[in-house]
């Protein structure tokens, strides 16, 4: 239902993401017109990435604007993307809703909390729009997942057939349906069984999503999650050919491997892949790199294991671009009943004393 001609519509201002390679977005053109419908302004800035064509947005209501117009929109304005934001302008005046990946410490922190608290505005992180239970509302993490194990099965199998692709680069897939079809040709290369591969943190949403794609291959997936990581059996672990990180650390208290861990001489580890890619934070499981991977690079080595073999991470941060219109269909659907009750819900409630916590912190 729509709100009387007396009260104040929110005005949500999509905008344009910064970095090149994200087309993905927060909001669909479908549940755009939901939000119009239910008495909100929807401004969508011009994108040439974007996985929805601007057409389809003007076609439900939407009003267009000119890409980063939105540091110029009125300050009620609630700005909406989904990656961190450029390093202009100073301050930001507006509410904003994004993944800013800055509350666990990672580099630069402070000073990008700064900016909103000098400009005096708002982030609502979504990583931490919770519910009652403490359980996120929407999220990207089976895709991240999937497309995670999807690399680092890529090059595990390309490694084993003597080819050496994916470190060209990588670029949007078509679908799931067209990966797993290369996966599989790439297996079919050479006699003998798969690789082996263990993944950290299977129980949640990326763990699923991991351990789905790998075994849709034909992988043999060993699935460790809390239980299997409070004494780790290290050892065990690194028996592996393929790891895949799908843990997110709020605090210190797990190291999976180092470099001198990946150097023993009964490491069998080939391939890493760190979904959670954290290696900006104190509490970085993984403490063996220290900055993503990207499409252009997505595959680094960092250490030689027992058998004199490479080990190898591949760690891109925003894994569920490369499979985009999926993704971003499924979490703009996952998203939209938060959007709606913008901004009275509990989930609005929790981000913002988070952004509270923080800036404190910060002695801001």
């Amino acid at each position: 239902m729509s709100p009387s001609s007396s009260e104040q519509k929110t005005h949500v201002w999509l905008r344009d993401e910064d970095r090149s390679t994200e087309r993905r977005t927060a909001l669909t053109p479908k549940n755009a017109q939901k939000l119009i419908e239910n008495g909100f302004a929807v401004t969508v800035e011009k994108s040439s990435k974007r996985v929805c064509p601007n057409a389809d947005y003007e076609a439900v209501g939407c009003t267009l604007a000119e890409p980063r117009s939105w540091v110029n929109a009125p300050k009620e304005t609630v700005i909406l993307g989904l990656k961190e934001l450029a390093e202009t302008p100073e301050r930001l005046p507006h509410r904003m809703i994004h993944f800013a990946h800055i509350y666990k410490d990672q580099t630069g922190w402070e000073k990008e909390m700064a900016r909103f608290v000098n400009g005096e505005g708002l982030l609502y992180d979504i990583e931490f729009l919770t519910n009652e239970n403490g359980r996120r509302v929407a999220a990207f993490g089976y895709w991240a997942g999937w497309m995670g194990a999807a690399l680092g099965a890529f090059r595990l199998l390309e490694r084993r057939a003597g080819r050496n692709e994916i470190t060209k680069g990588v670029s949007p897939f078509e679908s799931q349906e067209v990966i797993i079809e290369q996966l599989k040709a790439l297996a079919a290369e050479v006699d003998g069984d798969l690789p082996t591969a263990i993944v950290i943190g299977a129980k949640g949403r990326s763990g699923t999503g991991a351990s789905q794609c790998l075994e849709a291959i034909g992988m043999k997936v060993t699935k460790w999650d809390i239980e299997e990581t409070r004494l780790l059996d290290r050892k065990a672990l690194l028996s592996h050919d393929l790891m895949v990180n799908c843990v997110l650390m709020f605090g210190p208290g797990l190291l999976l491997a180092n470099k001198t861990h990946l150097a023993d001489a009964e490491c069998n580890m080939k391939v890493i892949s760190d979904v959670s890619c954290d290696p900006f934070s104190d509490f970085n499981p993984l403490p063996i790199y220290d900055a993503p991977t990207s499409w252009e690079e997505p595959v680094i080595e960092v250490a030689r294991n027992g058998a004199g073999d490479a080990v190898e991470v591949t760690s891109i941060d925003n894994l569920p671009s490369l499979l985009p219109a999926q993704a971003a269909e499924e979490f703009s659907d996952q998203f939209i009943t938060s959007l709606l009750k913008f901004d009275e819900g509990i989930e609005w409630q929790n981000a913002k004393a988070k952004f509270e916590q923080i800036r404190k912190r910060a002695d801001l």
